[in-house]
């Protein structure tokens, strides 16, 4: 008896173990070429294509980010962590009106009494003071509060 040796199909949004090495490889480095993908993950340029197109569409990859370097010497930069309270649901809408501004490093949806959290970066204070009206003056943000990080794993 012969037994059917066709390619296992595969379900629909689920993951293996190429899809993982590929996000991780993409996590370390978000521009790595297509062949350099290929070679690491033994697979060919339309392979990796394919992967990464279904990743895409499966909402698994969400972008491609660039990480900016640190300011230059003379150039004072103050990070901080924003909590905001929605006074609209859905709050997806609200977000979206400021959630690629380029100050915010990272948002956070959160359960508790804050709805969100946002990692910020900006010149000096008189900058976080604007950030935060700018924040407050979109309809649908309630009460934001900041705290000024003062030092980080990373510093």
């Amino acid at each position: 008896m012969i037994e059917d040796r066709k390619p296992a199909r595969r379900i629909e949004g689920a993951r293996d173990a190429l899809d993982e090495r590929l996000i991780a490889l993409l996590r370390r480095n978000a521009r790595m070429t297509l062949t350099a993908l290929a070679r690491e993950l033994a697979l060919s340029r339309t392979a990796v294509q394919a992967r990464m197109a279904r990743l895409e569409r499966d909402g698994v990859i969400l972008g491609y980010r660039a990480e900016i370097a640190a300011r230059t010497a003379g150039e004072e930069t103050l990070s901080a962590i924003l909590t905001i309270t929605f006074t609209q649901r859905p709050c997806e809408p609200v977000v979206a009106k400021f959630r690629d501004w380029p100050e915010i490093d990272q948002y956070f949806s959160v359960t508790g009494p804050q709805d969100a959290y946002l990692v910020v970066t900006v010149a000096g204070p008189q900058e976080l003071s604007r950030l935060v009206d700018r924040l407050s003056a979109i309809p649908g943000v309630g009460p934001v509060r900041s705290a000024v990080v003062l030092k980080s794993s990373a510093s």
